[in-house]
């Protein structure tokens, strides 16, 4: 049997069950990508509050403001996504968590607040 390049022809019954299979796929595919969305805001939502928490047993009232703002962000964020939104940025938590700490980039005097934020993720670990 001869191999030839182009596709065999398809029946209309065949054509429209792949079509119906390839739109299963795609939406389950955008499911499964929600609901990693979900999962992730909620994750970031609840390393905010760990550091509120924190915050609140031996921080300032600058630090318990600032770690106020960033738990109200990462709040409105877990909301939006999971009533099907779009945020329009990462809630600050998350930024914190996807910046990278001071030994990994070499720097050795980083500024004392970026250092706090470094440390408020690792709280929930230990918990």
């Amino acid at each position: 049997m001869a191999e030839t390049d182009t596709a065999p022809s398809l029946d209309d019954e065949t054509t429209a069950a792949l079509t119906l299979f390839n739109e299963y796929v795609d939406a389950d595919r955008e499911r499964t990508r929600r609901e990693k969305g979900v999962k992730k805001a909620e994750r970031a939502k609840d390393e905010a509050a760990a550091a509120v928490r924190k915050a609140n047993e031996s921080g300032s009232a600058e630090e318990k403001a600032a770690a106020e703002a960033a738990y109200r962000e990462a709040q409105d964020a877990f909301k939006k996504i999971r009533d099907g939104e779009e945020p329009e940025e990462a809630p600050a938590a998350e930024v914190a968590a996807d910046e990278p700490a001071a030994d990994e980039t070499g720097a050795e005097d980083a500024p004392a607040e970026d250092a706090a934020d470094d440390e408020a993720p690792a709280a929930d670990e230990e918990q």
